[in-house]
């Protein structure tokens, strides 16, 4: 549909606030609507909605299993006497914490305890609570695996069952130095001890005690996680750097105090990974790059045309590689010169040119030559480019390919009346998406509230009724910009 077309609809205002948005769904019974203004509106009109909203058996069992139903809405459904559906409610990702507590408070089913426990909403009392009174094993290792369990009922756990969960205490980022410590004591001389004392020495706050003793460990696994830590002393750092193991190797590669003479020992390794890890240092010497602009390898030579630190010099011989790969690399490079940019605006593969169509510093002038490009990939990074003009934007906008217009969507630059025509693009998604653009008025979404796809009528007034909750004044929607 033409934009001429599209201006000239005739429209009906958005509703001024909350209360007549609420009427206008009421009165038009859509099902998804009240869905998403039902947990922002009072009591009363909860009241109204609801009705609608759990009146049918189906829609209440396709609300506990929809990956968008608000946490008011699992609220509800938890309470329905005639339909017990607390597994599935306690399983939805949405679900409030408040809501978790009650139905652990009054759980019947014995599955609800491991998924209460798990859940990343479960409130830290109530995960201290389970962690102080369930028994069940599989429950507890459930709930130490919860990242959002807190410390002390890490701790509690710890002291009712010593041993039993040392493995998932020591990866946990709320176990404490001290918990961390005693476990790795514990697991010195055990069978599987080293994956345990590995996992707490990648732990952020695994005590440096225990990372001097873990330095002169010989288990493979330990020392490739020593090789990781940024306290790691020089000294070992030299004597790691001749390791038999690779990814021992590859990690001391990384590592931020590797000193330059170690670097340009590693530069010349014989595994690939450790070339590579070398080649995306920042702190490379001019003589240590070009070496590497010489690798057999074009993993090693791409990660090094990323490398920000890479001369202007070096960047032009990498962009005669012979791997388009690297050459792309290059465009992608956020230092790479404008000259250097222009050039490779006309390689011959379309892979390099949708790089040079993405970058950043390309300019208007790059974008308006790229635009008569046939290959998507180059369309599309010209689409989504803060740089692209808007009379080519909008030109792009009317795309056959999906992403195209995708790109047009993604661009923050571009204006109301380029994005006007793709609020009725054939993609449900991107309609959607343009329900968050800041660049189009809220009368301008307002024609989608009659959206053939239930997904986008619900992010549409949700997004609005969210914004009318918090407007102090019905004036905060602009109808017409």
């Amino acid at each position: 549909m033409s934009q001429l077309h599209y201006l000239c609809k005739p429209e009906a205002m958005v509703p001024a606030t909350l209360p007549e948005l609420v009427q206008h769904v009421l009165a038009g019974d859509d099902f998804h609507a009240a869905v998403a203004l039902y947990p922002v509106v009072n009591s009363a009109d909860r009241a109204s909605l609801g009705t609608r909203i759990f009146s049918t058996r189906r829609d209440v069992l396709m609300l506990a299993r929809w990956e968008h139903t608000p946490a008011a809405v699992l609220e509800v459904l938890s309470q329905l006497p005639h339909m017990p559906m607390a597994r599935r409610v306690v399983r939805h990702r949405n679900t409030a914490g408040e809501t978790l507590s009650q139905h652990y408070a009054s759980h019947q089913d014995p599955a609800l305890p491991s998924l209460l426990a798990q859940h990343p909403h479960a409130p830290q009392a109530l995960l201290l609570r389970m962690a102080s009174e369930e028994q069940d094993h599989v429950v507890l290792k459930c709930l130490v695996r919860n990242q959002q369990a807190p410390t002390a009922a890490l701790e509690l756990l710890h002291q009712r069952f010593p041993g039993s969960f040392d493995k998932e205490l020591a990866m946990h980022p709320a176990t404490s130095p001290e918990m961390l410590a005693a476990i790795y004591a514990a697991h010195s001389d055990t069978a599987g001890g080293a994956l345990i004392r590995a996992a707490i020495i990648a732990n952020p706050h695994c005590p440096q005690a225990c990372v001097q003793q873990a330095e002169h460990a010989h288990e493979r696994a330990l020392l490739r996680a020593v090789a990781k830590h940024p306290a790691l002393s020089v000294a070992r750092i030299r004597k790691l750097a001749s390791y038999p193991d690779n990814a021992v190797r590859a990690a001391i590669a990384a590592h931020p105090s590797l000193p330059p003479m170690l670097t340009m020992k590693l530069a010349q390794d014989a595994s690939d990974a450790v070339r590579r890890t070398i080649a995306s240092r920042p702190d490379l010497s001019a003589d240590c790059m070009w070496q590497l602009a010489q690798d057999q390898d074009p993993w090693v030579r791409q990660w090094l045309a990323r490398n920000p630190a890479s001369s202007h010099d070096l960047l032009n011989k990498l962009a005669l590689d012979i791997d388009e790969d690297v050459r792309r690399a290059v465009a992608r490079n956020p230092r790479c010169p404008l000259m250097l940019l222009k050039k490779l605006a006309h390689d011959a593969r379309s892979w390099v040119r949708s790089a040079v169509a993405y970058q950043a510093a390309a300019t208007s002038t790059m974008l308006a030559r790229l635009a008569h490009d046939s290959a998507v990939d180059v369309l599309a990074g010209v689409a989504v480019n803060m740089h692209t003009p808007q009379p080519i934007l909008r030109k792009l906008a009317h795309a056959d390919d999906m992403d195209i217009r995708r790109g047009v969507i993604l661009n923050s630059q571009a204006t109301r009346n380029t994005l006007l025509p793709l609020l009725e693009d054939p993609y449900y998604l991107h309609r959607l998406m343009l329900v968050s653009c800041p660049q189009l008025s809220a009368q301008d979404k307002w024609g989608l509230r009659d959206d053939p796809d239930y997904r986008v009528r619900f992010t549409l007034y949700q997004w609005l009724a969210t914004r009318l909750s918090s407007a102090t004044h019905p004036s905060y929607f602009d109808r017409r910009l």
